[in-house]
């Protein structure tokens, strides 16, 4: 069965907007890591675009589409129609296929019964007062309701199928849903401002036209979810992967910066030669010809050393508006000048980090840092059977982690909560090296967390997850000798742990 996949760029820039997703970064990695999947499992997976997309995914990051047709270089709708360019490809499709969204990841083949299945979707889904509060201001300017469409669309809970996958064999009635779907979304133009729009166009509709017909889906998840009820943990968990051989990052899973740096992490361990690609692009050093210096088909031999006090400067301008900052030596003479408490510490905090980028981080080779992630990156079967109480595994530090203390409006001033007097609390951040961006990343701990990295630093050898949790019970006070919950919430932190890359996880032997 073929493949499809639709990306309209709706004339945006790809390297500079993140079409909903946490960073354009991660967006273009969606995409690489969706299509990467699966051509693993898929012979023809076809991507239907426009010129840019063409560009960028085929011609720059070298996507291996079986076929591009560039379809949507003259589409005029609202930019904020995205599902439009996908009922458009829909329409095109003479055989049977399954279109796939660009958040969607496999690791497995669909099987057999779905594959043979007359209609195909993601799951049902039930509407709540989420979508009923989301839709009343569309139905409002609703000029034209089909009357195949008029009953579920104007019900309490109207009934949807979620589109993430949808296709199957029965072409003669996904014509004629597509049709539908062209004429609603025309004879309806007072609602295109609102980008909810396209969940009634694609996935209502989708629901009134096949049961119209009597036509039986055939489901990936055969339960039904609310419209607000997908979980993250199902839905956009990659540390369970491979426990969990379907993802799809719905709504604000694409904005949720835990999971897309688990995205990123799997693109990099999976297939760095894309993830480089896609790194390549918004890299902006230079050599001294002026060319860029990471050609993006291997990492960069060393961390950068440039640093830059955004956080200083940008609190600098909140409360000194107009003050003109040429760079790092000018920023530091104002914060001293100025000898402002609170920009004080922003600044202490920010030399910190400066320190850490030219004595620690930028020393360490870049195949130790890359070798890091790959060892967190790797430890999914670990958490996996650690989550199913059936494998014991060793937790190993990231020996370049650094800790540092400070008060929490270093990290997002927000001057009302200082207006409220007392003490500001304090926040422990562990800091590590990366090989991209600004060469450093951040992560915000809580108290546990902080029990099980200084456990981990007392120790002169990697630690059991069984030794870890006898160090820590004496850490937590017991209600009724519940060891079972102390397991749990070790198991929880010890995963959020991994997926900032701060320890890993081996086999005991």
């Amino acid at each position: 069965m073929k493949i499809c996949q639709t990306l309209w760029s709706s004339h945006k820039d790809l390297r500079t907007d993140a079409f909903g997703w946490n960073s354009p970064r991660h967006h273009l990695m969606g995409w690489a890591y969706s299509c990467l999947k699966l051509r693993e499992f898929y012979p023809d997976v076809e991507l239907y675009t426009d010129t840019q997309g063409a560009k960028l995914l085929i011609d720059r990051l070298g996507l291996p589409y079986t076929n591009c047709r560039i379809r949507y270089d003259r589409l005029g709708c609202n930019p904020a129609q995205w599902a439009y360019a996908k009922i458009l490809t829909y329409s095109e499709q003479q055989s049977p296929f399954i279109h796939i969204d660009g958040d969607v990841f496999v690791w497995e083949k669909f099987d057999d019964k779905l594959l043979t299945a007359g209609i195909i979707a993601q799951n049902p889904e039930l509407s709540t007062d989420y979508y009923k509060q989301l839709f009343a201001p569309i139905l409002k300017n609703t000029d034209y309701i089909p009357a195949i469409f008029k009953k579920n669309l104007t019900a309490k809970y109207p009934k949807s199928y979620n589109a993430g996958i949808l296709g199957g064999n029965d072409i003669e009635l996904l014509q004629k849903y597509a049709g539908a779907a062209v004429d609603f979304f025309g004879r309806n133009p007072r609602c295109h401002y609102n980008g909810n729009f396209n969940m009634i166009f694609e996935q209502l509709l989708f629901h009134s036209v096949v049961h119209a017909h009597k036509a039986t889906v055939g489901c990936y998840y055969g339960q039904a979810y609310n419209d607000n009820g997908y979980d993250f943990d199902l839905f956009g968990d990659f540390l369970s992967v491979p426990d969990l051989k379907y993802l799809h990052l719905i709504g604000g899973a694409k904005r949720n910066k835990f999971i897309c740096k688990q995205l990123e992490k799997r693109l990099f361990i999976d297939y760095p030669e894309y993830y480089y690609k896609i790194e390549s692009l918004f890299n902006t050093s230079r050599n001294k010809s002026g060319k860029n210096a990471y050609n993006g088909l291997l990492p960069p031999k060393k961390i950068r050393k440039k640093y830059v006090y955004d956080r200083t400067r940008n609190l600098i301008s909140s409360l000194y508006p107009k003050q003109p900052l040429n760079g790092n030596s000018d920023t530091e003479h104002f914060v001293k000048e100025q000898n402002n408490p609170y920009l004080n510490e922003v600044f202490k905090y920010e030399k910190t980090i400066h320190g850490l980028l030219l004595t620690k981080f930028s020393r360490i080779p870049a195949d130790r840092i890359a070798d890091m992630e790959q060892r967190s990156g790797c430890s999914n079967r670990f958490l996996i059977g650690l989550k199913n109480r059936q494998e014991s595994c060793r937790i190993h530090l990231n020996p370049f982690m650094e800790i540092i203390e400070a008060p929490s409006y270093v990290l997002q001033f927000n001057p009302y909560e200082l207006l409220r007097g007392g003490n500001p609390k304090s926040v422990t951040v562990a800091c590590i090296p990366q090989l991209f961006h600004e060469g450093y990343k951040e992560t915000v701990i809580d108290d546990i967390s902080i029990n099980i990295l200084a456990i981990l630093l007392e120790e002169t050898a990697p630690v059991s997850f069984t030794e870890l949790v006898e160090k820590a019970s004496d850490l937590f006070d017991r209600v009724d000798g519940d060891k079972d919950s102390i397991v749990s919430l070790l198991q929880k932190r010890i995963k959020k742990l991994v997926g900032e890359s701060l320890i890993y996880l081996s086999s005991e032997k």
